[in-house]
């Protein structure tokens, strides 16, 4: 080791026309120009809150500084670490007690830096130093650097003042300085950096970063120190990764609780959509690539079937071959229980901890340098040696090309960009195929999901608000107290955080020495997950509970963040790996219930004490009811007839389907007293449509208002229609509903295929309701189901079947709305959800300034659907404000070709990059492909062939336009189009990677401009798939009383034989206590699909999804903003759904901006017996005249508005 760390910096001059010529540093603040120009409620909120709550007693007042001895992290490392740093090694450690304040305190001034990548709450380590050298002296100053380490050494910087800082606190991300990867390296920027530090006076700096950083900062300590510069050093803990953590000192780094909370509610919702459809395995990829911190962190919290461990398959020197077979067993084994579903979490970087893997891919680089090498499978096989190549021929074939053809500049193969959790599935599918002949009959179907970017800049927790702000805080007393070459800690985490202990360690005595690229260098040593020794208690209490995981099903759903700390407990949770670590003792309910086997399907017997706390919380929550629901009992409220509805268009081919084609509209109101009694009524209720937040609420309102009249009782069929046509009932009941009030995704009941539309299945059905006695059955889904309902109820009208059939409008989608219809259940939830990941994304986008983050939002399906709606994606748009929204509605409109739109968005990056801006958020609506026309016309060809299918036997087939497109396109988009169909044929939208292709598209646009000359730009895409992660998460407030309240009202349609009829309420945007409801006859919502001349059948009516009005109020919002959105970064973060507080009544802007048909219905009646009441026998002749005519003028006008509708529906195959 050499004995100055400082004798191996190399210079790196500047080049200007070829010359090497120093620069000069900056040393004059910049305007900022970084402010925050548009924030959501809960930011408002939390911006609000003070921090000061969050400061530690003894940092209250002038803290004293008590000097303690530091020990090494690596006695045998002590003499080098020496000999790095000289000046700064014997540095003491640090730890604070309560001072009185001195007599004169002389104004600091400190700057503070963001380096390395994003974690939450490092905008309140920089307002606790703010704060904290403002209680030193009201005059101190505050400097920041912009874009990381870069901004020190070349002086970009800018005053921080009381304005900038109040734009900040509590909020996520970097954006408000931004964040860079740079480290300060070289002579020359070693010297810049003390030169501006010096320059501009500055008394101490903060770096808040990783180990690396740290170091990197231990290194500009000693460097200022022994070169006589004033400023001194300081550090401040910061990694998602949670691989910074030496304790005592530093127990855990900022932003690990925030990540891991962040994404523990996607696993958690990916977990419920498992149980809802029984039918899929989810692998989940989480940060985490040299350290399984997260992987174990979130485990803990959600309890998976199984989470492998980097670390644990390093240790057993595991091959891919057995993690395989582990994997294997285990789902061979739940599928021996009927359990063909599971959720499986690993860390991105496990792949590298297979010793196998590694030294494949040290022979791979070696062989590929080489000359004469190709990078071909025959190729590399001929001079791979017998193990790698034994190795090489297990991978899948997708992952061996990857490995030959995705190489850096280098020539070296890119082991990040392998997708582990599709490298898993494949392996472990093709080990279950081998199986097959030895008994295994399962169905492994796998589903793949990525989270890592909506982690790093979310809202930070409370626990990270808090610490950071205290880190902030102890940072600024090291500084007034004349420390350097300390990181900032703070202790006793489990304490409130007044009793937090506080005070700095020598980074120096954190230090060993490694060997990195040939050299010996000083580091903090990476925190892995620890498998045995003193602070193992993490993976043994994983260790102890997973072999119970594999095969039972005990997830624990967290839900969303909150921040409510006066009303919700769980607000104030703090990582469960600290817990652990720090000595509390933790312990997991057994389940005791057995699954029990109905059909196809295994229903999960309720144990409300498995629930995670958040869910029991939740489950207590009494809902808002509207005033016909003031007493929730079937006998006080009337079902009314009112206005008789009337069907416009093709009254003649509506009569040929159903004998009553202009029923009333039903109105439920509250009578004064008790009305007749029912009772003896059992009605059914089935999950048809797909997953959706507020279902087991709907539920709860129609079995509890079913159970306050006498001998009345419900019936929940299991596993969807499946379950209806083999009667797979079970009688639900109060302790039922309480275990799942509240919560998420269909996992009480389940649910299979949407459909009830044959012959077959309408007798199936049929036969359900007649040998159960059913009085009513209650269908819960989409247009698609409330289409089969309606021929449900006129079929079993035509067959005196008693029982009346009911809709509920459901679907994320949006699209289950129309006149009558005012709102989806499900939509307002899963926008929320989808907003923050979103949110969270701009952000950071926002502060590594270098990213354009394209995520397609899904949508769900339509009926027939050749085309879904945008509502979704419209609404994620209107909350979080991207720079680009790609809507289906717009697109088909404009008619728009791919070609335009790929010029369209790299018109919007070019202008961006032309203003300095090379990054930026993009949302991609599912669907988006549909609306484009020649990409219509091939999904309408390759529809009408068998699926799937190869490229080879395609292409024949296809017309020569639809070919040459095909052609064009890359092979990931060309496989996915030849998959598998979904229940009604059509193409599986949600397959497609629309995002990647977009992403691709606009890649290539750019390169092409950049040979021009006409962009200069830089343009790296990032893509996501935002959809499973968001469909089962837990009702927001607005989603909670809907399903109640349409729980309830169906329930009364029901009992009261209201065949035939949509259970609506209707005025949503007014408070609950205002919300009016009542039923709406399908034939009043059934339109008939327009037919070609060359169609030898006419399509029978339907309920079709609405499309997004590009007239409506919602859009119109969006086009207000869109075009400072694409030039500005207007973005706001929603933040997770709130389930309590102010920002918890929070209605989407869709729904909350929504014209009321029915409220206007009732305006019209008012003001037409105002006109009937003045126009009585004995008024004034003129008053009759006026009316007569102005009337008749109107009924010209409404002739004239008596034609089809504008919008066409799509027409649905027989």
């Amino acid at each position: 080791v050499s004995l100055s760390y400082f004798s191996t910096f190399h210079a790196a001059p500047t080049s200007v026309f070829g010359k090497q010529v120093p620069m000069a540093p900056n040393t004059t603040p910049e305007k900022y120009t970084r402010a925050r120009k548009a924030y959501s409620a809960l930011q408002k909120e939390r911006i609000s809150a003070d921090c000061k709550d969050y400061l530690p007693k003894v940092l209250e007042g002038c803290a004293a500084a008590v000097k303690k001895e530091a020990l090494p992290a690596s006695p045998k490392d002590a003499e080098a670490i020496k000999g790095l740093f000289p000046t700064t090694c014997d540095t003491p450690l640090i730890e604070f007690i309560a001072g009185a304040p001195g007599p004169s305190q002389a104004p600091v001034k400190v700057g503070v830096v963001l380096s390395g990548g994003q974690a939450p709450g490092g905008h309140n380590v920089i307002a606790g130093i703010f704060d904290g050298i403002k209680q030193w002296n009201e005059a101190s100053t505050m400097i920041g650097f912009l874009d990381g380490p870069h901004g020190v050494f070349t002086g970009h910087f800018v005053e921080i003042t009381a304005e900038i800082m109040d734009g900040f606190r509590n909020t996520g991300g970097f954006d408000m300085l931004g964040s860079g990867r740079h480290k300060i390296e070289s002579k020359e920027q070693f010297q810049d950096s003390m030169k501006v530090c010096t320059d501009i006076g500055l008394d101490g700096l903060v770096v808040i970063g990783g180990d690396d950083s740290n170091t990197n900062g231990a290194v500009l300590a000693e460097y200022f120190k022994a070169n006589g510069c004033k400023t001194k050093v300081v550090g401040a803990p910061k990694t998602i990764d949670g691989d910074l953590k030496c304790p005592p000192h530093i127990p855990v780094s900022f932003g690990f609780d925030t990540a891991c909370k962040t994404y523990a509610t996607l696993v958690g919702n990916v977990a419920v959509d498992a149980l809802s459809t029984q039918k899929y395995y989810h692998l989940v990829r989480l940060m985490g690539r040299s350290a399984s911190n997260i992987a174990l962190e979130v485990a803990l919290i959600t309890r998976p079937n199984a989470c492998l461990l980097g670390e644990e398959v390093a240790r057993d020197k595991k091959s891919l071959r057995e993690l395989t077979v582990d994997m294997a067993d285990m789902i061979e084994e739940r599928s021996r229980d009927g359990k063909d579903y599971g959720v499986i979490l690993l860390p991105e970087g496990l792949i590298e901890f297979i010793p196998e893997f590694n030294a494949l891919m040290s022979e791979l680089n070696d062989k590929l340098a080489e000359p004469g090498v190709q990078a071909t499978e025959e190729g590399i096989l001929a001079v791979l040696s017998k193990e790698n190549t034994e190795v090489f021929r297990y991978l899948p074939g997708f992952i061996r090309a990857q490995l030959l053809l995705d190489r850096d500049p280098h020539g070296n193969v890119q082991v990040a960009k392998i997708e582990t959790e599709k490298l898993l599935a494949a392996t472990i599918k093709a080990e279950l195929e081998t199986r097959r002949s030895r008994g295994y009959k399962g169905n492994f179907s796998p589903q793949f999901h990525a989270f890592g970017y909506e982690g790093r800049a979310g809202m930070p927790t409370i626990f990270d608000a808090a610490y950071c702000y205290a880190l902030g805080a102890t940072a600024a007393a090291l500084l007034v107290n004349g420390c350097t070459g300390l990181i900032a800690s703070v202790k006793n985490l489990t304490a409130p955080c007044k009793e937090w202990q506080c005070g700095g360690v020598p980074v120096t005595s954190l230090c060993v020495i490694e060997r990195r690229k040939g050299k010996d260098k000083p580091v903090i040593r990476k925190a892995l997950v620890e498998l045995d020794g003193p602070l193992s208690q993490p993976f043994d209490f994983y260790k102890m509970i997973r072999r119970e995981l594999r095969t039972k099903d005990v997830y624990r759903i967290p839900g969303p963040i909150q921040f409510d700390m006066l009303h919700c407990e769980s607000s104030k949770d703090i990582p469960m790996t600290l817990q652990l670590e720090l000595g509390r003792k933790l312990t997991v309910p057994a389940a005791k219930a057995t699954p029990k086997r109905m059909g196809d399907f295994l229903f999960l017997p309720p144990e409300k004490r498995l629930r995670s706390d958040l869910q029991q919380w939740r489950s207590a929550r009494q809902r808002r009811l509207p005033a016909a629901f003031q007493e929730f009992h079937c006998n006080s409220v009337a079902v009314n007839a009112g206005t008789e509805t009337m069907v416009t268009d093709h009254k003649e081919v509506l009569d040929r389907f159903f004998s009553h084609t202009q029923l009333p509209l039903l109105d439920l109101m509250a009578t004064e007293g008790r009305g007749p009694a029912l009772a003896n009524k059992t009605v059914g209720i089935v999950f048809c449509g797909r997953q959706a937040p507020g279902c087991h609420d709907l539920v709860c309102g129609l079995v509890e208002m079913l159970l306050t009249a006498g001998n009345c009782k419900a019936l929940g069929f299991v596993g969807g229609t499946q379950g209806l046509f083999s009667k797979q009932a079970i009688e639900l009941n109060l302790e039922t509903c309480s275990a799942f009030a509240g919560s998420g995704g269909l996992e009480m009941l389940g649910r299979t295929v949407d459909r009830i539309k044959s012959q077959e299945e309408l007798e199936m059905a049929q036969k359900t309701c007649t040998e159960l006695s059913l009085d009513g059955l209650v269908l819960v889904g989409g247009a698609r189901t409330n289409t089969d309902a309606a021929y449900l109820g006129e079929f079993l009208s035509s067959r005196k079947v008693k029982t009346a059939i009911v809709g509920v409008p459901c679907g994320i989608e949006g699209s289950m709305t129309n006149e009558f219809v005012e709102g989806s259940l499900g939509f307002d939830s899963c926008a929320k959800a989808m907003s923050q990941l979103v949110g969270n994304t701009a952000i950071d986008g926002s502060s590594a300034r270098k990213y354009y983050y394209f995520l397609r939002v899904m949508d769900g399906s339509t009926t027939g659907g050749k085309q879904p709606t945008s509502h979704l994606a419209l609404e994620v748009a209107l909350e979080t404000k991207p720079n680009l929204l790609l809507l289906s509605e717009e697109v088909d409109a404009k008619r728009s070709t791919l070609r335009e739109l790929t010029n369209e968005i790299a018109d919007v990056v070019a202008q961006r990059s032309d203003a300095g801006k090379n990054f930026g958020t993009i949302l991609v609506a599912e669907g988006l492909l549909a609306a484009i026309p020649e990409f219509r016309t091939l999904i309408v060809e390759l529809e009408a062939l068998p699926m799937p299918s190869t490229v080879e036997k395609v292409l024949p087939e296809l017309t020569t336009w639809s070919a040459a497109l095909f052609r064009s396109l890359p092979e990931f988009i060309q496989q996915q189009l030849l998959l598998e169909r979904q229940s009604n044929a059509a193409l599986q939208l949600s397959q497609l990677e629309t995002e990647r292709l977009i992403a691709w598209l606009v890649e290539d646009e750019l390169k092409q401009r950049k040979k021009k000359g006409t962009f200069k730009g830089s343009f790296s895409p990032v893509c996501q798939f935002l959809g499973y992660q968001a469909r089962c998460s837990m009702p927001s407030d607005f989603d909670s009383d809907y399903a109640y309240t349409l729980g309830g009202t169906a329930a009364l349609l029901a009992a009261h034989g209201h065949n035939g009829y949509m259970a609506v309420v209707s005025d949503l945007s007014q408070p609950v206590e205002s919300w009016r409801l009542g039923g709406v006859p399908f034939p009043a919502m059934l339109e008939v699909p327009p037919s070609s001349p060359n169609e030898t059948f006419r399509p029978r009516p339907a309920i079709f999804p609405r499309k997004v009005d590009l007239e409506g109020a919602a859009f119109r919002t969006w086009r207000e903003v869109r075009t400072s959105c694409a030039r500005e970064e207007l973005y706001e973060n929603p933040g997770p759904i709130q389930l309590s507080g102010p920002s918890a009544e929070r209605v989407s802007t869709t729904i909350a901006t929504r014209f009321s048909y029915l409220q206007e219905l009732g305006r019209l009646q008012k003001q037409l017996q105002a006109v009937s009441s003045r126009c009585r026998p004995g008024c004034d002749p003129r008053q009759v005249r006026v009316a007569t005519q102005s009337l008749s003028t109107l009924n010209a006008i409404l002739d004239e508005l008596a034609g089809p509708l504008a919008a066409a529906p799509t027409l649905e195959p027989k």
